[in-house]
């Protein structure tokens, strides 16, 4: 991933978007070298996780046939620019002679199929049908304090789509004491200081403060 792929990034002096290949910081290092089946990470802003995951799962769904990967955003807005400026600008600015070999079957609004394998990556504020190999959900914080009802959703629907030997990520800045995403923090929290041996069904605990 640190040699195929592009990315936006913010220009200083108020210049426009620069596009740089894609490297990852220290951050996001430390994060895939403890990467666990299910995991859940409390942030800092702007450590740019959505990105990395979004270049992930994009690696994933190129190289591995019949696998599906779905990132959950908190609303429409967020899913178009996620899908748009992270998933598909990477995907279009392969270089050209990879890009050949990975046809598009589809090209939607919020998926890519690829033609060659039959795998797919898709941004979408839900995700309920099918299995889901690879997961991430997006600022699950906001989620739970502005859609409570969709939160819930989350948890019964989508999180039990991805299957033991697949990989959940749950990524979100702190937003108050309840709701889902405090509780399941919590219970990794307690994980992690009680340092137990983690099933694929538990949760790694993963904090990057500022």
């Amino acid at each position: 991933i640190c040699n195929l792929y592009k990315i936006i990034i913010k220009g200083d002096n108020n210049e426009e978007g620069l596009v740089v290949p894609f490297r990852p910081n220290e951050a996001q290092l430390r994060f895939i070298g403890r990467l666990h089946h299910r995991n859940i990470i409390l942030k800092a802003r702007q450590l740019g996780f959505t990105t990395l995951i979004a270049i992930v799962w994009l690696d994933h769904a190129l190289f591995n046939a019949n696998s599906r990967c779905g990132i959950i955003a908190q609303d429409r807005e967020s899913a178009k620019v996620i899908f748009r400026d992270k998933v598909k600008f990477a995907y279009n600015n392969l270089p050209d002679a990879l890009r050949s070999k990975f046809p598009l079957a589809e090209d939607n609004a919020d998926e890519l199929l690829f033609s060659h394998n039959n795998s797919s990556i898709r941004v979408a504020t839900s995700m309920r049908s099918g299995t889901i190999h690879r997961l991430h959900i997006s600022e699950f914080g906001k989620i739970c304090a502005k859609f409570p009802i969709k939160a819930k959703e989350v948890v019964t629907g989508s999180i039990p789509a991805v299957p033991l030997n697949g990989i959940t990520i749950i990524e979100s800045t702190a937003e108050g004491s309840e709701g889902e995403f405090h509780d399941m923090t919590q219970r990794a929290i307690v994980m992690d200081q009680q340092k137990k041996t983690l099933t694929e069904r538990d949760y790694r605990f993963h904090f990057f403060p500022w």
